[in-house]
């Protein structure tokens, strides 16, 4: 294994949670999260530190990737692998550029204290 990108991301649950209920939250929710995420995210009691959590691993994952031309919110999509860690499913942009590399994602989400983290791993196959 050899590391080929990283990228760390820290989000303000409060800000995501004014954004969402401001009025633009719903075009900010379309232009951001999948349909998927949005399903996730909003049955849980605590929606904005999910919204938040995916946020940071988006944002992680460009950075982990060099911030390529034309990636879309939406190329990247949190999920729950079978064993329940977080995962992404990607398309577009991201996964052109992950398959450019050879290189598997790894990603890790934490939140506490009214923030959201996330770590993005790419190492080679």
């Amino acid at each position: 294994m050899a590391v080929v990108g990283l990228g760390m991301d820290v989000c303000s649950v409060e800000r995501i949670a004014r954004v969402l209920a401001g009025p633009n939250g719903v075009r900010f929710r379309e232009r951001v999260y999948t349909p998927g995420e949005v399903a996730t995210c909003e049955g849980r009691s605590e929606a904005a530190t999910a919204y938040a959590a995916r946020f940071a691993a988006k944002e992680a994952l460009v950075k982990a990737l060099g911030a390529p031309a034309g990636i879309r919110w939406r190329d990247m999509e949190v999920v729950k692998a079978a064993s329940g860690a977080p995962n992404f499913l990607l398309t577009g942009v991201a996964a052109r550029e992950v398959s450019a590399r050879n290189a598997r994602v790894l990603l890790a989400l934490t939140h506490d204290g009214g923030v959201a983290a996330a770590t993005v791993v790419l190492d080679s196959a």
